[in-house]
């Protein structure tokens, strides 16, 4: 018997080296699937909460977002992406079924809530945080304000959290998934950006009632909130001055 843990807010890229690594199947075999629409049709019979959102064509990979990261356990290295696949989903269906009354009452789509979730997924690294990173989120919509989430930037360029510093051309290239971009006032991602986990999607669905429009991080990882752009620049200096602002080699 094997065991496999995927981390939550981990992309598939990071789930396909994961397989690779613990299988006797390659990265290649991941992909391959994932571009397989006959098979990707038949997830969208078999699971409610896979929809034909999954097949927008700007989609990098249709199951991102929808395979829970737990650890499991499989026979050997033998097994099949598939039956990976279909062990993850069916643990998002238990997950996703205990909010199902919830999603259905939202006029978000479970595939934008799920969006939703991976965004406060990458920017929350304290769970205790991620109701207020939700706020911020919602807030920003309701009055069509760009996100200008910077893990959306990284996923459109397709480069890894932290590999190097985004370019200015990468930030300002329209994506469907680049928040930062052009175009994209009042607009969640085409699709998640990582795997979520449960913490998350509660605070996609029950985020905290505030009025904050901007939220920054130290470099020890304590987020401050703000509701103004003033109040937001003078959290910024201040971190500044006391050495807790990321300085970024050039």
């Amino acid at each position: 018997q094997i065991t496999i843990t995927f981390v939550e807010g981990k992309n598939i890229n990071w789930y396909a080296n994961k397989i690779a690594e613990e299988t006797n199947n390659t990265k290649e075999q991941v992909y391959e699937l994932l571009e397989n629409e006959e098979y990707i049709d038949s997830l969208i019979e078999k699971y409610w909460f896979l929809t034909d959102e999954i097949k927008n064509k700007d989609i990098y990979y249709p199951l991102e977002g929808y395979l829970f990261p737990n650890t499991y356990n499989f026979n050997n290295k033998d097994v099949t992406v598939e039956e990976i696949f279909d062990t993850m989903l069916k643990q998002t269906e238990i997950v996703l079924n205990e909010y199902k009354d919830e999603i259905e009452k939202s006029k978000y789509s479970v595939h934008e809530i799920l969006a939703i979730a991976s965004l406060v997924e990458t920017e929350g690294i304290h769970p205790e945080d991620r109701k207020d990173i939700s706020s911020v989120i919602y807030n920003r919509l309701k009055i069509r304000m760009p996100l200008q989430i910077d893990a959306t930037t990284y996923y459109a360029a397709k480069i890894e959290l932290g590999q190097r510093d985004l370019y200015q051309s990468e930030l300002d290239t329209y994506n469907p998934y680049n928040t930062r971009g052009p175009r994209m006032e009042g607009k969640l991602p085409v699709g998640p950006i990582s795997s979520v986990g449960k913490v998350s999607i509660e605070a996609a669905l029950k985020p905290n009632n505030t009025e904050y429009i901007y939220y920054v991080s130290d470099k020890n990882g304590k987020v401050y909130f703000t509701r103004t752009s003033n109040e937001h620049n003078n959290t910024i200096r201040r971190l500044q001055s006391e050495g807790l602002w990321y300085e970024f080699e050039k």
